[in-house]
């Protein structure tokens, strides 16, 4: 009777470490004991590689291609995974702080997500509107001072400048410096655009560009035409557009009143995400986090 007992108990164990092993198998992280299933984790990584392979740059070679020291794929599935721990991280943290979302909040949050990911499901929206609360609640008391705005204005002058220029593109050298040494002896740089200018989008119009602020144009054109004076031309600026004549109508530094509101939403934004991260590090410290990257399942290519 003993021996059928031991061996009935040997069965039970063995069962039991089988089962247990099969489970493990299908989890790829436990956060806090809870569970992150390879189910879970295959769906968003199945759509961030949609998104990869929606781009025009995309080639089946780029998961094998090195990325910071490590295949791209694996830096990928690494992001998947912290990002899916995160996530249950700071649920968690949202319900022991009490926070709730009600059914109507997270219909109507679904009606309107569902239309830009027709895979999103309603326990996905709840997830990121208890989130989104729980972040409310940890930069409810940011804020930003008239003091910050105006010194954030004065230090970074330049992103608030803006250009009136014209130009005349050509595609070789010798005939954008024909047209310069023309219009140093005084000829009408608008007539030379018209007739010389292949930018077909501004000769009709003298060669007006507009007006725009820095980084609009390729870095060889934008460091010159920022640095030219009101009605001062260029000499020929090569680019891979071809060869360019430009003239300045001057550089505007727009006031501090109009930018004043586009400032504060800046350093208000980056201000509370300063406070999520300090807030997200101590929960991940705190937390009791197993990563089982062996466990992931997926495939691509």
């Amino acid at each position: 009777m003993k021996r059928k007992i031991a061996l009935l108990l040997s069965f039970v164990f063995i069962v039991f470490l089988t089962v247990s092993c099969s489970a493990e198998k299908d989890v790829v992280a436990v956060v806090n004991g809870e569970n992150i299933t390879n189910a879970e984790y295959k769906k968003v990584f199945d759509q961030v590689k949609a998104q990869i392979e929606s781009s025009p740059q995309y080639t089946k070679d780029i998961w094998d291609e090195d990325y910071q020291g490590k295949k791209f794929l694996d830096v990928v599935k690494e992001n998947v995974l912290d990002s899916l721990i995160a996530e249950k991280l700071l649920v968690q943290e949202a319900l022991k702080n009490n926070i709730t979302v009600t059914d109507k909040e997270i219909e109507d949050e679904y009606q309107k997500q569902k239309e830009v990911n027709k895979d999103i499901t309603k326990e996905d929206v709840k997830n990121y509107l208890l989130i989104n609360k729980l972040f409310d609640e940890y930069t409810k008391d940011v804020k930003v001072t008239e003091e910050e705005l105006k010194k954030y204005y004065e230090d970074n002058e330049e992103q608030f400048e803006t250009v009136k220029a014209s130009h005349i593109l050509v595609v070789d050298e010798k005939t954008a410096e024909d047209i310069y040494n023309r219009l140093m002896k005084g000829e009408d740089f608008a007539t030379l655009a018209k007739e010389y200018s292949v930018d077909t989008a501004t000769k009709d119009q003298g060669g007006d560009l507009g007006e725009f602020p820095h980084g609009v144009m390729v870095p060889e054109f934008d460091q010159v035409v920022f640095s030219l004076k009101k009605g001062e031309i260029s000499k020929p600026v090569k680019t891979d557009y071809g060869y360019h004549i430009i003239k300045s109508d001057g550089v505007i530094i727009k006031p501090f009143d109009e930018v004043k509101d586009t400032i504060e939403s800046y350093l208000l934004d980056d201000k509370k995400n300063q406070v999520i991260i300090e807030k997200y590090d101590a929960l991940e410290k705190a937390a009791k986090i197993q990563k089982f990257p062996q466990n992931i399942k997926v495939t691509v290519g």
